[in-house]
């Protein structure tokens, strides 16, 4: 089975995903994400990453349009943005497109301890999705 994680920077969200379905599931899946607009991983996304054993350190950031021309057997965005996007690049093609919509954690308060509790309730929330998507085979 093939995933692609899809969101605006491929910097939290979707590598978070990513990460956390490839410790999941292993060589079970291929799992990559990309973003609309990549940027560098977000330096909160690896900490609260490592907090579980997983190093994203090197994540290499992807545009949708390095991904397009693959094949997926779904597609998972975290944004409706990222949804059209996705709906407009697979076009023709089909693969199942879903928006689980999550939350920014970078909004709000500019408190490290509050940005780390959004980051880590993003990460719980991504997780707990995926537990229920994404049942382990032997």
């Amino acid at each position: 089975m093939r995933i692609l994680f899809i969101c605006q920077l491929n910097s939290v969200r979707s590598p978070m995903a990513e990460g956390l379905l490839r410790q999941r599931l292993g060589d079970h899946v291929d799992v990559q994400s990309c973003g609309l607009t990549p940027i560098e991983p977000n330096d909160f996304m690896l900490s609260v990453m490592r907090e579980i054993g997983i190093d994203m350190s090197e994540h290499e950031p992807l545009a949708l349009a390095d991904l397009q021309d693959d094949t997926f057997d779904r597609v998972i965005a975290f944004t409706s943005a990222a949804q059209a996007a996705a709906q407009a690049a697979f076009e023709g093609t089909d693969v199942k497109i879903e928006l689980w919509a999550v939350p920014d954690p970078g909004e709000g308060s500019l408190d490290v301890r509050a940005l780390l509790n959004n980051y880590r309730a993003i990460r719980t929330n991504i997780a707990t999705r995926l537990e229920r998507e994404f049942r382990k085979t032997a």
